[in-house]
């Protein structure tokens, strides 16, 4: 028979206080949600004035000059402000499109195509003139106009009304041979002579008018329709060159300062009802403060460490990335993975390369038959610029394994496979059927 009784046990938890549950929420906010969760708990604490923040990045004490075992490559440098890129607009992001999906030796020509479109997006002048103008030949200048006009958005640089429509029923994988033959006979749409384009598209009055709805869904204007731009990236880690190495800064230009009202300061005391409510509020006014200073340290000690380890990255780009987790980030910081987790969720990092997420970073390794490791990032964007550099020359995914390994790249044709699908590449195969139909 049971007993009623008392049984003492001992357990272990952690109690979320609230100064430990802020200092979390610091570490997930991005520079402007900061900003903006500053300025509202200023508004209800009257221990801290609000000043405007540094309108370049921090230089002392969140500058952080680090080295790496390569001495030509990181040295130590004067402190020293570092201004963040710019804001982005539509213009730059195309730029951004064609540095990263255009070989860098077609993409001055690329640039070209850029300025000589008109507002609608188009291209008024023949691709024959502009390769004159250029020096160049006309087909390899085609052939960039053709993998331009699949960059977002879709159509721009077309040379026709048809054309534009094309591309972009294309990367849809509608573009058949009913629909091409449709595409052709714009002008009969246009009289909206039904009877005769049921003729040559030798179709049942649904199936075109099925089509039709997909038409009318398309931009015939990609230019005046450009996405809007959205609100700038403000980086909150700022990597320069400096002599041979390079300088890492936290970026603190949104940030307000916070300093503490000494008037108001001289009235704390704990014999008086309006004494203890500004002790209260110095509590409150100091656990932020120190959560900041956390925050910033942590910051910096994780981008420096992520930068070290991906140091050809500032000089060779995608293809230079290195296998990284966040498991060995936490090792070599000594901060707990899901903190890892929190610090480089939603951050950006300015480099020369562009700013770029700090989760661009991490990746998985791939492992050569030498035993040497490769990232997974990197093998992904030189295979994009392989795809993007192969105009009419369809590569399969045989060709484009061979041309990865001959450059070093340890992989096999059923990761290319994989990959073209995860970065949503057409397969070979598709490109080619409609590329006859076309």
């Amino acid at each position: 028979m049971l007993v009623p009784g008392l049984i003492q046990r001992q357990s272990q938890s952690l109690v979320m206080t609230p100064q430990l549950r802020q200092a979390i929420a610091l570490l997930q906010y991005t520079q402007t949600d900061l900003a903006q969760h500053l300025r509202q708990v200023c508004e209800t604490n009257p221990l801290l004035i609000l000043e405007p923040g540094d309108t370049v990045s921090e230089a002392t004490p969140a500058s952080d000059d680090f080295h790496d075992d390569d001495p030509d490559r990181f040295t130590t440098a004067p402190n020293r402000p570092e201004a963040a890129a710019p804001p982005s607009s539509d213009r730059d992001e195309l730029i951004f499109q064609i540095r990263l999906s255009i070989p860098q030796a077609d993409q001055n020509a690329a640039f070209h195509l850029l300025d000589s479109l008109d507002a609608t997006g188009r291209l008024p002048v023949s691709v024959t003139d502009l390769a004159a103008e250029l020096g160049m030949d006309a087909s390899h200048l085609e052939a960039i106009r053709q993998s331009l006009m699949h960059l977002e958005p879709v159509g721009l640089f077309a040379r026709s009304l048809e054309e534009c429509l094309a591309a972009q029923l294309r990367v849809r994988n509608r573009l058949d041979p009913a629909m091409q033959i449709l595409l052709d006979n714009l002008d009969l749409l246009a009289r909206r002579d039904w009877r005769k384009l049921r003729q040559k598209c030798a179709l049942e009055q649904d199936d075109l008018l099925d089509m039709l709805a997909e038409i009318q869904a398309l931009d015939p204007r990609p230019g005046l329709s450009l996405p809007p731009v959205a609100p700038p990236i403000e980086a909150d880690l700022i990597v320069r060159p400096n002599g041979a190495g390079f300088r890492l800064t936290l970026n603190t230009r949104l940030l307000p300062k916070l300093p503490l009202d000494d008037t108001m300061c001289a009235q704390l005391d704990s014999h008086t009802e309006a004494g203890k409510a500004l002790l209260a509020y110095a509590t409150e006014a100091t656990a932020l403060i120190r959560a900041l200073q956390s925050r910033k340290q942590s910051l910096l000690t994780v981008g420096r460490t992520i930068v070290q380890h991906q140091a050809a990255f500032l000089c060779d780009g995608a293809t230079a990335l290195r296998p990284l987790t966040m498991r060995e980030i936490a090792e070599r910081t000594e901060l707990h993975e899901s903190t890892i987790s929190r610090i480089v969720s939603s951050k950006y990092i300015d480099t020369p390369q562009g700013t770029v997420p700090l989760k661009l970073f991490f990746s998985t390794a791939l492992t050569s038959e030498d035993g040497t490791s490769q990232s997974a990032h990197a093998i992904q964007h030189r295979l994009q610029a392989l795809v993007a550099a192969e105009g009419d020359n369809v590569l399969s995914d045989d060709v484009l394994t061979a041309l990865l390994q001959k450059e070093g790249f340890s992989i096999q044709r059923r990761t290319v496979a994989k990959y073209r699908e995860g970065l949503g590449i057409a397969k070979s195969s598709q490109c080619k059927r409609l590329r006859r139909t076309s």
